[in-house]
């Protein structure tokens, strides 16, 4: 659990631990339904993301291994589709009336599966003793309405990741406010050489026009107080224009041209670059997911234990945000067996496969024995678990997206010294509102 005793190591270790954690139990509170017949051969279909990826597909694939030596009546078959086309999958399965048992599903995506007809209402197969087992956040955002859509496995909240020997060695604590935040990063910007080179910059901020960067902009945006997209009483509005809004846009300038306290080449930084500059020690601190940490230390094993997080800070009078970066299952309306969907659901959601998830992954549960395990274990994940209570679920608005890249280009703009923080948010709300006209 991120102590880096690493309880799971191997995906035989794996296996291992979540077979000795055993199944669910009719009638516990890991239980989702009532036992599951061990006579009839049974086959359960599951379509995933995270199979194809490592090592996440590696530790999945061992909970299911684990599942099946419980169970030999039961077969857990994955198709395993890219992240990115998940819903033009599942759409198409839909269509064609070929759904598997199990499907990947997320906030974003809840609403349109039940448009869809493909989702069942969790509440009628999971007991109530199961379901009082997840965070109270988790369960309302894989809801719509009063249907539970999906079972949530995992999140990746928003955090403030930072070197905590550095900041020891300079006797400092994480920031809170954006003030802090700003004086800290100059603190902890080295000095520059004869040539104009610095040996080490405060933080590494994802200026990158894209996705990447708008996932790290937005719960900026969002702890000064403003919405990039938010439903009102007459339909969608923005608050990329609002004090706060301008308050962000301004915070990207300073750091890159007021305070230098960023590595040449913001505007081309994206989640990779950001990482690269973790792992190499050239940054102090970065805004990202918690999936990050186990990236940075795939890349350089040496920063064990030189890593913490904590929640983002916030503007004075605010609160930090985060976006939680959730995803879960989804049974199918057309399963045939419901009921062992629920339990293989409920297998890979208790509390030692939990744990043994994060620790491989960085992907933090949603499971409260499971979150209080991994924050009495203190370590790098620790404050990402703090940081869930200020968890939002973006908009289920059709052209998001490109709402999104709209407060990109505004802040590169700022950053570059085209505009001012100002003209920049004005812009960014125009060109929302301009896309919620034509699309809302």
């Amino acid at each position: 659990m991120r102590n880096r005793t690493k309880l799971a190591g191997t995906t035989v270790g794996l296996a291992f631990a979540a077979m000795a954690a055993g199944c669910s139990s009719t009638g516990s509170e890991d239980s989702a339904t009532a036992s599951v017949s061990p006579d009839e051969p049974v086959t359960i279909t599951v379509l995933s993301g995270t199979i194809t990826e490592k090592p996440d597909g590696d530790v999945e694939q061992a909970f299911a291994d684990a599942y099946m030596a419980e169970h030999p009546n039961v077969t857990i078959e994955y198709i395993g589709v890219p992240s990115n086309e998940l819903q033009t999958k599942l759409a198409a399965m839909a269509s064609s009336d070929t759904l598997p048992d199990i499907f990947f599903n997320d906030p974003s995506f809840a609403a349109k599966s039940v448009d869809l007809g493909a989702s069942a209402d969790l509440n009628g197969i999971l007991n109530a003793d199961f379901l009082g087992g997840f965070e109270q956040r988790g369960l309302e955002l894989a809801s719509v309405g009063d249907q539970l859509v999906f079972v949530p496995w995992y999140s990746i909240p928003t955090g403030l990741i930072y070197r905590t020997d550095w900041f020891e060695e300079a006797g400092l604590t994480p920031p809170t406010t954006w003030d802090e935040f700003t004086s800290i990063a100059q603190d902890l910007t080295g000095d520059t050489d004869g040539d104009g080179n610095v040996d080490r910059w405060g933080v590494a901020l994802l200026g990158s026009a894209d996705l990447s960067g708008a996932g790290r902009f937005i719960p900026i945006l969002r702890s000064f107080g403003a919405e990039e997209l938010y439903e009102g009483p007459d339909g969608w509005e923005t608050g990329y224009d609002t004090p706060g809004g301008v308050a962000a846009f301004q915070l990207y300038g300073d750091l890159v041209n007021k305070y230098q306290v960023t590595p040449v080449g913001t505007l081309s930084t994206s989640y990779p670059e950001a990482v690269n500059f973790m792992s190499t020690g050239t940054t102090a601190m970065m805004i990202s997911g918690s999936n990050a940490i186990g990236a940075i230390l795939a890349q350089n094993p040496e920063l064990e234990g030189k890593l913490g997080a904590v929640p983002i800070p916030h503007a004075s009078g605010q609160e930090p945000a985060a976006n939680l970066g959730m995803g879960g299952y989804s049974i199918s309306s057309t399963s045939e067996n419901p009921e062992v969907a629920a339990d293989y659901l409920s297998f890979i959601v208790n509390k030692e496969n939990q744990v043994a998830w994060s620790d491989a992954t960085g992907r933090l549960p949603l499971r409260t024995d499971a979150l209080e395990a991994i924050s009495a274990a203190g370590g790098d994940l620790a404050g990402f678990v703090d940081a869930i209570k200020y968890g939002y679920a973006p908009p289920q608005a059709p052209f998001y997206s490109t709402i999104l890249l709209a407060g990109t280009d505004a802040y590169q703009k700022v950053i570059l010294g085209q505009t001012s923080a100002e003209d920049a948010a004005r812009g960014a709300a125009q060109a929302t509102r301009s896309e919620i006209e034509n699309g809302g």
